[in-house]
């Protein structure tokens, strides 16, 4: 892409969550990771917490690729999923309002529950939590890592961690303390343990039928909401305190319902069209990134 290209985009937030989407076509020949650090670059770009790729696929009915906004991949992304399937559905991308998605973390199955042409609330089944996992330690003689206790800067903290959809560490907490967040969940997310990094959750029970998270995503910091991150702490709040099966929880940007079935976790909550337009973007001499090869 020679020039000042012009880019066509939307933005979409999901509780908060924000990202820019395009279509694979429309960035052909340029670096993905690197375009998705200057869309979502607050200042000098858009602004966003990811960026999302739609294309096509031969084993679901379309593909998501995600980038976090420092430019890593990332396998998969709660909220980011719901605004996609908003994206290809308002598009005209998928002909149904149930449709399958293909993601680094698997097929996920999405459904439109509701819609207006400017939100829409979307229900995903965000699969099994999956307790062993290259990505999560292994310290117990089943593999889990459940209530273990690590020393940052002298001081013990009980965590747990599991993959779902991606990789997830819960601390719980009797109050949700946004600088104790930033602080513990910096050195948690680059804790020598996690070989792919980590997300950190500090989730606090309220009842059994309601929990408040706050989360530390990897790539981004402190975000008003993570879906995977709160299907995490739906899972382990029910595992470890009783919790309801269908839980409500409270992120800074608003609500997600979280219901624990045989075959997923399923989340539902809202997707909501920001804006559409043009970005500027000049490639970098990198070179294209190969979709195939993730």
């Amino acid at each position: 892409m020679g020039g000042d290209p012009l880019l066509k985009f939307c933005k979409y937030q999901g509780t908060g969550n924000d990202f820019i989407i395009v279509k694979q076509s429309e960035i052909d020949g340029v670096t993905y990771s690197s375009l998705a650090k200057n869309v979502c670059d607050r200042r000098f770009g858009i602004g966003a917490d990811g960026m999302i790729v739609v294309a096509p696929s031969t084993v679901a009915d379309i593909r998501m690729i995600f980038y976090n906004a420092d430019g890593s991949i990332a396998t998969m992304c709660g909220n980011g999923i719901r605004c996609f399937a908003k994206y290809v559905y308002d598009h005209g991308l998928v002909g149904q309002t149930s449709f399958s998605v293909e993601t680094l973390a698997g097929v996920l199955t999405v459904e439109l529950v509701s819609m207006t042409n400017e939100e829409s609330n979307v229900r995903v089944n965000m699969g099994c939590p999956c307790y062993v996992h290259p990505a999560v330690p292994k310290v117990t003689s089943d593999g889990k890592f459940i209530n273990q206790t690590i020393e940052l800067e002298g001081e013990p903290y009980t965590i747990s961690s599991l993959f779902i959809g991606t990789i997830h560490t819960v601390m719980f907490v009797s109050e949700i303390d946004e600088k104790m967040a930033t602080h513990l969940g910096e050195l948690i997310e680059n804790y020598a343990m996690y070989p792919q990094k980590t997300n950190v959750n500090f989730c606090r029970v309220i009842d059994p039928h309601h929990i408040e998270v706050l989360t530390w995503e990897k790539g981004v910091g402190l975000t008003l909401a993570c879906g995977t991150g709160s299907a995490a702490c739906a899972v382990l709040s029910r595992q470890l305190y009783q919790c309801d099966q269908s839980i409500t929880v409270s992120i800074k940007g608003g609500t997600l319902l979280m219901e624990q079935e045989e075959d997923g976790v399923y989340m539902t909550g809202p997707a909501r069209l920001i804006c559409t337009g043009q970005y500027v973007y000049e490639e970098s001499p990198q070179g294209e990134q190969d979709l195939d090869s993730f």
